[in-house]
C-alpha cells in the first residue's frame, strides 16, 4: 500500500463486458482487492455494463452487488426518457434517493443520445438545482454544449486525455465554475500543478479510470505532483466527498 492522503476514487468499475480490458475486476471483491493493493480506501463504483449495455438492468444490479461493501458507493447511468426505458425525472430521482445513489453518469456516445436540453432537459434542470454530480464521458465539444445550456450543472468531465486537451478545456473551465475534471487521463507532466495554480485544487477529482487504466497510474501522478499537502488531500478525496455532501436528493 502506498502511503499518502485518503484516496476516494470517482471513476472505476467492475464486471465483465463483451470486450473486457486487459486487466479487470470480475467482481466487487476483486475490485476491493485492487483498491487495497494501491491504497485506495473508498470509491464511487459502477458495473461496466452500465456503460456498455442497458442501465435499466445494470443500475439495479450494481446496487445489489455493492451492498454490504463498506467504502463503496453506487452510481447510476442515465438515459433519455422518451423511449420509455427510464422512469420520469421525479420517479428516477426518488428511486435514486431511496437506494443511496448520490451521483450519476452519462455515456452519450455508448448509449447513442445527445446530452442536451431537447433530450434530457427536465433531468438536467433538476440536477443543476439540486447540485447532484453528473459524471460525463464525452468529447470536450459535446461537454461544452451541455454546459452552455446548463451553466450551473455540477459536471465532472472524465477521461479527458491522455494527450493534452487544454485548448478545449480551459475556455470552459474559465467560464463554468461548476465544471470539474477527473485525473484518470490527466497525467501529462505538470498539468495537475498548473490546474491547481490556475483554478485551485477544488475542481479536480481523483479518478483511477480502472480498468481502462491501471489504478496506480493516476494515483502515482497525484502523489508526485508539486502541490501542497492540503491541495493533494482535496484532489485525492476531499473534493468528491464535498460534492456528494452537497447533493440534494
Amino acid at each position: 500500500m502506498i502511503a499518502g492522503p485518503e484516496f476516494f476514487d470517482c471513476n472505476c468499475s467492475y464486471g465483465v463486458t463483451a470486450i473486457p480490458a486487459l486487466r479487470y475486476a470480475k467482481t466487487v471483491s476483486e475490485l476491493r482487492d485492487e483498491m487495497s493493493w494501491c491504497g485506495i480506501g473508498r470509491a464511487l463504483v459502477r458495473h461496466a455494463s452500465q456503460r456498455y449495455e442497458s442501465p435499466v438492468l445494470w443500475n439495479e444490479r450494481a446496487i445489489a452487488d455493492i451492498k454490504g461493501h463498506s467504502g463503496l458507493f453506487p452510481c447510476w447511468a442515465i438515459l433519455p426518457p422518451q423511449t420509455g426505458e427510464q422512469l420520469t425525472t421525479a420517479e428516477f430521482l426518488e428511486s435514486a434517493r431511496s437506494l443511496g445513489v448520490k451521483a450519476l453518469w452519462a455515456f452519450p456516445q455508448e448509449h447513442r443520445y445527445c446530452l442536451d436540453s431537447l433530450t434530457l432537459g427536465d433531468l438536467l434542470e433538476e440536477l443543476s438545482a439540486r447540485r447532484i454530480p453528473l459524471f460525463v464521458k464525452d468529447n470536450a465539444i459535446n461537454i461544452y454544449n451541455v454546459m452552455r445550456e446548463f451553466p450551473n450543472l455540477t459536471a465532472i468531465a472524465v477521461n479527458q486525455g491522455p494527450h493534452s486537451l487544454e485548448r478545449y478545456l480551459r475556455p470552459m473551465l474559465d467560464r463554468y465554475p461548476n465544471l470539474h475534471l477527473d485525473t484518470a487521463y490527466y497525467i501529462v507532466d505538470g498539468l495537475i500543478e498548473e490546474f491547481c495554480d490556475r483554478y485551485g485544487p477544488e475542481r479536480l477529482l481523483f479518478g483511477s479510470g480502472f480498468p481502462d487504466n491501471c489504478s496506480g497510474g493516476a494515483l502515482l501522478r497525484l502523489l508526485h505532483a508539486d502541490i501542497t499537502d492540503d491541495a493533494r488531500a482535496a484532489v485525492a478525496g476531499g473534493n468528491l466527498q464535498r460534492l456528494l455532501d452537497e447533493a440534494d436528493l
